[in-house]
């Protein structure tokens, strides 16, 4: 089924020159495959849709996606990379297992005090993190990413410091964050890994999350 993106949202990402669009968004759950494009691309989408609707992944789909989008994001100064990651699973939990909740982790609203060893900023937040503190160090955190209209479900991201890893940092954190969500009323939470990223998909696992979506974006950003 393809769902077309609403036509003054995307005359206003033009409009605005917006520093990322997807044109094109193919996810595939329980309920069928769903390719949600631009008008400008719609015409990609239903050919895809023809050939590729019974295997929306294999790599011939993707590559036909790529190529075929390739001149036309071209046209609108706009180019593709591998800068974020383009193919993901997404999964859900309304449930969680204490046990997996190690001394270490810990809710914090703001860096404070800590040293952070992750990616993440740790700027002040209402939303707070659950962390893992190692010597007055952040080894690892959890935050609340964003809300996931499809799903109806607060989704989150979890970042552990290489040197930390393999040690339940990680689905100790995630764990924590699911419990606190839920207590605050949250029917589900959603968290998504990267096709490529096996030791996400398994620290999903570990925590009981069950991949619900399989997802590829085009994703396209514009020359500077």
């Amino acid at each position: 089924m393809i769902e077309l993106e609403d036509r003054n949202l995307e005359a206003e990402l033009f409009e605005s020159k917006a520093e990322t669009l997807v044109p094109i968004e193919v996810t595939k759950n329980k309920n069928g495959l769903r390719i949600c494009s631009f008008k400008k691309t719609v015409d990609i989408a239903k050919s895809f849709e023809e050939n590729f609707s019974h295997d929306p992944f294999c790599k011939e789909a993707i590559d036909f996606l790529e190529e075929s989008l390739l001149p036309v994001i071209s046209s609108w100064n706009y180019f593709t990379d591998d800068y974020f990651p383009k193919h993901i699973y997404t999964y859900t939990a309304d449930s969680y297992d204490d046990k997996l909740i190690l001394p270490s982790t810990i809710f914090i609203n703001s860096l404070g005090k800590y040293k952070n060893l992750t990616e993440y900023e740790l700027e002040d937040s209402e939303d707070g993190y659950f962390v893992t503190v190692i010597d007055n160090q952040i080894v690892s955190v959890c935050e609340i990413n964003a809300s996931d209209a499809f799903l109806n479900a607060k989704e989150i991201n979890v970042f552990t410091n290489e040197k930390h890893r393999k040690k339940g940092y990680g689905a100790s954190n995630i764990t924590a964050m699911i419990k606190h969500l839920l207590s605050k009323g949250e029917e589900a939470v959603a968290y998504t890994a990267p096709k490529e990223n096996i030791g996400s998909q398994k620290t999903a696992e570990k925590c009981g999350l069950k991949m619900i979506s399989e997802t590829y974006y085009c994703i396209c950003y514009r020359e500077d």
